[in-house]
């Protein structure tokens, strides 16, 4: 719990710094990942035509990539975002969406980490695998029944994070009922969430654009737990909406209210 503590800073850090983030994501959740990135101090620019996405990531804090909804606009700002981030040392986070079933995605994501080699890499454990060659069972944009992550094989999966974080020199994020965030150093196990997530259109997205908040404040793993542990608690403190939508708006209230508290008081993870 003492460390959870000391990383606390990075929300007043954030708040103090009121950073620039550069969100490329798909327009099915563009507007929950602005409002989001407002209700955490920061400012969202949600740029992605081709001709201006380098001038804005240049004056950006940080990055926040999103694979969803792909566009041959979006693919030539990504490359060029990427680039720029890479060339002038901002922090970026990519979102794996759908790579397991697309190869166009598959293809574009490969071409990204390999060259421009993001901060954080982010997918749930099919998009993972998928990434690794391994053999996946991909649902759509979601993760098929055979690759959630569950206690049966939490150690491969954790071995799956490890593998791709020394492969990309990337902190990686795998998404699932356990949330394992990992480094050639440590690897992080986080147990807070709630299955009504999976109810709502673009949580991921959100999670995706909180880490680069964060990202903007430090580059360590640290930074990533703390994304994590805020938008688990945040849908477990909305647990009893009636529904979809009134769960959505609690959700999005309480990533707003949630305070440093609330996160020492709820937070269930482990150094794995």
């Amino acid at each position: 719990m003492q460390n959870l503590k000391e990383i606390l800073y990075m929300r007043n850090k954030l708040l103090e710094n009121s950073p620039l983030i550069h969100s490329i994501t798909n327009p099915i959740s563009i507007n929950q990942c602005a409002n989001v990135i407002i209700s955490l101090g920061a400012k969202p620019i949600m740029a992605e035509h081709p001709l201006e996405v380098s001038n804005i990531t240049k004056k950006s804090d940080a990055l926040a990539i999103n694979l969803g909804n792909i566009t041959d606009a979006r693919i030539k700002s990504i490359e060029i975002s990427s680039k720029t981030a890479y060339e002038n040392n901002i922090p970026f986070i990519i979102d794996l969406v759908g790579i397991g079933i697309s190869d166009l995605r598959l293809k574009l994501s490969k071409n990204i980490i390999n060259n421009y080699t993001p901060n954080v890499t982010k997918g749930n454990r099919s998009e993972i695998k998928s990434f690794l060659d391994l053999t996946s069972n991909p649902k759509g944009v979601d993760v098929g029944e055979k690759d959630k992550i569950n206690l049966n094989n939490l150690d491969n999966s954790v071995k799956i994070a490890k593998n791709l974080s020394n492969k990309t020199n990337s902190i990686v994020l795998i998404t699932g009922k356990y949330d394992i965030i990992s480094n050639s150093d440590k690897t992080y196990i986080v147990k807070n969430g709630s299955e009504k997530l999976s109810n709502i259109t673009g949580s991921g997205c959100i999670l995706t654009n909180i880490v680069s908040c964060f990202l903007s404040v430090s580059k360590n793993i640290e930074s990533v737990l703390l994304s994590t542990l805020i938008i688990n608690i945040a849908a477990e403190l909305s647990q009893n909406a009636k529904g979809p939508g009134s769960f959505l708006v609690e959700f999005l209230d309480n990533i707003y209210n949630i305070s440093n508290e609330d996160i020492l008081k709820y937070s269930n993870f482990l150094i794995y």
